[in-house]
């Protein structure tokens, strides 16, 4: 049984208008066919007969602090088999830290990440550079996908975990 952890931005506020619209656009919603489970999590939610998403969930609304979403996600990492992270800008901290835990673990380690031309201080052409190569170096069970944008991004993490 694969249990799946997904990294990455949320680009959603809770207190905002519409942020429900939003959430269903993230590559976490579209993989667990719903946003609800997103915004509301539950336990054992089954992405294939035998694969279950553990993790994140959008905690934000659900009142928790930022001590216990630390420890919940960091849980969530180490319980995982497999960790998908989506790199699309150099301001993801939380996705960083995750990436090394999961690299340091030897997790099967999955990096999608934007291509941006203007990124000149590796040949990958991303801000995350450094954290895509320290993973690699760490962990031979790290691949990663270039991505020309968001959207395809999002087709290919979603196409690549229908696959296995």
């Amino acid at each position: 049984m694969r249990k799946l952890y997904c990294g990455g931005k949320f680009h959603f506020d809770y207190l905002l208008n519409g942020y429900v619209e939003n959430a269903s656009r993230d590559y976490r919603a579209v993989l667990l066919g719903d946003v609800k489970h997103l915004l509301h999590p539950g336990a054992g939610l089954m992405i294939k007969e035998d694969m279950e998403y553990v993790g994140p969930f959008y905690f934000e609304s659900d009142g928790m602090r930022d001590r216990d979403i630390v420890r919940t996600e960091r849980k969530m990492v180490q319980d995982c088999t497999d960790a998908i992270f989506l790199l699309e800008s150099a301001d993801c901290p939380g996705s960083v830290c995750e990436l090394t835990a999961a690299s340091m673990l030897g997790k099967r380690v999955h990096i999608f990440y934007l291509r941006d031309e203007s990124e000149t201080e590796s040949m990958l052409r991303t801000p995350c550079w450094y954290p895509i190569l320290h993973s690699i170096f760490v962990n031979d069970n790290t691949r990663i996908y270039e991505c020309k944008s968001l959207d395809h991004a999002v087709e290919k993490i979603v196409s690549t975990v229908r696959g296995w």
